[in-house]
């Protein structure tokens, strides 16, 4: 899956979270989140926060008044950086 597509499949949950409710960390929005970074990361060059802000604002700026998006927008650059270390160290050992 695209960058393109994944950002089109975030704003979608995005849009769920804000509308149905429910906090981010609990299950399965947090897992349904992460998923996609999984995706966006496996996606070549990944998908760093700030190109991911970039891209929900020009396609959905509504969502930053969002309950989800700020939590979701701290979230993202701690997975990346978990997910960089893993393979990093992974590359290291071998």
């Amino acid at each position: 899956m695209s960058h393109s597509e994944i950002v089109d499949k975030i704003i979608e949950q995005l849009r769920i979270q804000d509308k149905n409710g429910g906090y981010f960390h609990q299950e399965p929005y947090k897992s349904d989140f992460f998923r996609l970074f999984v995706e966006a990361a496996e996606e070549g060059d990944g998908l760093r926060a700030d190109r991911l802000w970039s891209l929900v604002g020009e396609r959905a700026p509504e969502l930053f008044n969002g309950n989800t998006w700020p939590l979701l927008l701290d979230a993202w650059p701690e997975w990346d950086y978990a997910w960089s270390y893993v393979r990093w160290r992974r590359a290291s050992l071998l």
